[in-house]
């Protein structure tokens, strides 16, 4: 058993429990049999909510977003508000898997805790915002991965920039190529504008993987760039 799963064997009252939780199921168990108070009970539940969030996996929530002007998304918010992950016309079983890279966490499909994202997400997408006032995560990315996506974040509505220009602006000329896998392998698309990076010869370069994306189209014609 791991050590998530013997903190639950005790609890649960299992023989091989790790005995630093017998104090916390002792206590529970003398509570409960004074038939306290509801207020006692609250303040007994919350102690023990808080004891499980020390032990389990980080908590993410999650809801899609349906008929968007560039198809289904997916919108993925930690318990701390920040977007852990956004993907678009992709199974839910996809997206949690897809949200589970880098790191173990727990998911809660939610409507209402990721309201905020959604509600700011559907908005840009409908033209009527200009901005995403959204905090992004990219905690689980490498230091070149966050260092590209910072320039990318950087790059003002309305703009583009090449891979070359990337590149530079990270102070690593030579690394092209590597700029335009971080950007594909972006976890946060829309929030973090990796559509407003394109190939050096003008064309728009690959997005989601996928070379000439429609999606990348529409996100910039939104945002007010010219296409030839």
């Amino acid at each position: 058993m791991n050590d998530i799963e013997l903190q639950f064997a005790s609890w649960l009252g299992d023989d091989e429990a790790l005995p630093e939780t017998q104090q916390l199921t002792d206590a529970l168990d003398a509570l409960y049999a004074e038939e306290p108070d509801e207020a006692i009970i609250q303040k007994a539940q919350a102690g023990l909510d808080k004891a499980l969030e020390n032990v389990l996996p980080p908590l993410v929530y999650y809801e899609l977003l349906e008929n968007t002007p560039i198809g289904n998304v997916w919108v993925g918010v930690k318990q701390t508000g920040e977007v852990i992950g956004i993907e678009y016309d992709m199974s839910e079983d996809d997206f949690l898997k897809f949200l589970g890279k880098g790191g173990q966490v727990r998911f809660r499909r939610s409507e209402k805790e990721t309201a905020e994202a959604l509600q700011e997400v559907q908005a840009y997408l409908d033209g009527k915002s200009e901005e995403l006032n959204l905090d992004p995560d990219m905690s689980r990315l490498t230091e070149f991965q966050r260092t590209v996506l910072q320039a990318a974040l950087d790059v003002p509505r309305g703009q583009v920039r090449t891979y070359a220009e990337i590149a530079k602006i990270i102070g690593n000329p030579k690394a092209v190529r590597a700029v335009g896998q971080a950007l594909r392998r972006n976890p946060i698309p829309i929030l973090i504008p990796c559509h407003r990076v394109i190939s050096s010869d003008g064309t728009l370069g690959g997005y989601g993987g996928k070379l000439g994306d429609p999606r990348k189209i529409k996100l910039l014609k939104l945002e007010g760039v010219m296409l030839a």
